[in-house]
């Protein structure tokens, strides 16, 4: 016959705060109270003046800025843009595939589906710069270290932009976990968020940006759409017939 499991409550609390002991006969279990819902503080994404700074400001060093602006000109997940490789690049026209994208879950199937190549253009701004980045090099993942030649880390760049985003004055709080973790509005993802929101508000098809960014619609509708007021009035301004008529 099963031995029904007790369980008592000790007050005893971890070093961390957030992890309270349980004693049962089997030994002690910790359970995470930090699962709760974050504190919002600013519930919106980067606006346009903000992309703007970390894409084009002259403070920011060339390979870093280069990285930004692919992320934001293409939609492209952060981890794909560190995998696309010199030889994958046009020079002339500025098309560009980023050779490993998202596997998809088959929930019918119960297999994951492996993402297949992108191929997207950037900008001639942009294209000039990779060009005066890349040099000479023929081969190989575009942005690496250049005192050992290997391939950067994505923390490298997450670093980065965290450390301009603060430089440039434009670093906000934009939520806190109960465990005290914070969270910020200048982010590689916040930018690219911000990238395919900025081409649906200036009239692009939302369901060609959902698919270059490589995500559902209702994915997108859930948790891509973080539109800021600046953003919202300029929409109801151009859309709205109360505004358009003059109601």
């Amino acid at each position: 016959m099963r031995k029904s499991l007790k369980i008592s409550q000790n007050p005893e609390e971890s070093s961390s705060g957030f992890l309270r002991k349980f004693t049962t006969g089997r030994g002690d279990v910790r359970m995470d109270e930090d699962k709760g819902s974050p504190t919002i503080i600013l519930d919106r994404g980067m606006n346009r003046d903000e992309c703007k700074a970390v894409c084009t400001s002259p403070l920011i060093p060339l390979r870093e800025k280069l990285f930004f602006r692919m992320i934001y000109e293409t939609t492209t997940r952060p981890i794909e843009v560190l995998e696309s490789k010199i030889e994958l690049w046009t020079r002339v026209t500025g098309e560009i595939t980023f050779p490993k994208t998202k596997s998809k879950f088959n929930r019918w199937t119960k297999k994951f589906i492996f993402g297949t190549p992108k191929t997207m253009k950037l900008t001639n701004n942009t294209n000039g710069m990779l060009r005066h980045y890349i040099g000479n090099r023929k081969k190989g993942h575009i942005f690496i270290n250049e005192r050992t030649g290997g391939r950067l880390t994505l923390r490298h760049f997450e670093k980065q932009i965290d450390r301009w985003g603060k430089l440039l004055n434009i670093q906000k709080l934009q939520s806190i976990k109960p465990s005290g973790k914070e969270y910020h509005l200048i982010t590689l993802m916040g930018l690219r968020e911000a990238g395919e929101r900025h081409h649906d508000l200036a009239g692009g098809d939302p369901d060609v940006s959902a698919k270059a960014a490589g995500h559902s619609k209702e994915t997108k509708a859930k948790y891509y759409k973080k539109v800021s007021f600046e953003e919202a009035q300029e929409s109801f301004a151009k859309h709205h017939p109360a505004f358009t008529e003059g109601w």
